[in-house]
């Protein structure tokens, strides 16, 4: 189990898996109020699976064991962001 964990390619396609799913919730959310606002705010899922990446890579030159939890941890925060920008309503911001 600890070798499938470890695995950096395993670990790369589910960040980029759940990019990609998170991406396309974010862009289905109306964004019509937010104005200019609602561009940037669909690209935050993607940001956050970057920055996730390349703390991963970071992460797998100084430590070779336990960068799982980076991936976790990102995807987690991945999914929390887009549940967040999914639940809003936009009508009610300035």
């Amino acid at each position: 189990m600890n070798k499938l964990l470890n695995n950096p390619k395993n670990n790369i396609i589910a960040i980029i898996i759940v990019e990609i799913i998170t991406l396309s919730i974010s862009f289905t959310v109306d964004y019509s109020d937010a104005g200019m606002v609602g561009i940037i705010l669909k690209w935050v899922p993607a940001l956050i699976g970057i920055t996730t990446l390349l703390l991963y890579f970071v992460s797998r030159l100084f430590i070779k064991k336990y960068n799982w939890i980076i991936s976790l941890i990102g995807i987690i925060v991945m999914c929390i962001a887009t549940y967040n920008l999914y639940i809003t309503d936009y009508s009610q911001t300035l």
